[in-house]
């Protein structure tokens, strides 16, 4: 059983078969990784934070006042 089993992977039909499988999985998975970091990417940004209904009234307002919004190195917190 495994002898065959063994066969049937190394065999040159095989061979190439899982081949293509690795390629198509590591190029999928590029293509989820990157997507992916967009998206983090776009969703980290202070438009989208502020877009929800409960943000834009009145926790915009106050967090624009605070330290974490403005400070002397120009970076805010999001």
């Amino acid at each position: 059983m495994i002898r065959r089993l063994w066969n049937w992977f190394w065999s040159p039909t095989s061979r190439y078969a899982w081949g293509g499988i690795f390629i198509v999985g590591g190029v999928a998975g590029i293509i989820f990784w990157g997507g992916f970091n967009t998206f983090m990417e776009y969703t980290n940004t202070l438009q989208f934070c502020v877009s929800c209904h409960e943000m834009r009234d009145t926790p915009y307002a106050e967090y624009k006042k605070t330290v974490h919004f403005k400070n002397a190195s120009g970076v805010r917190a999001i």
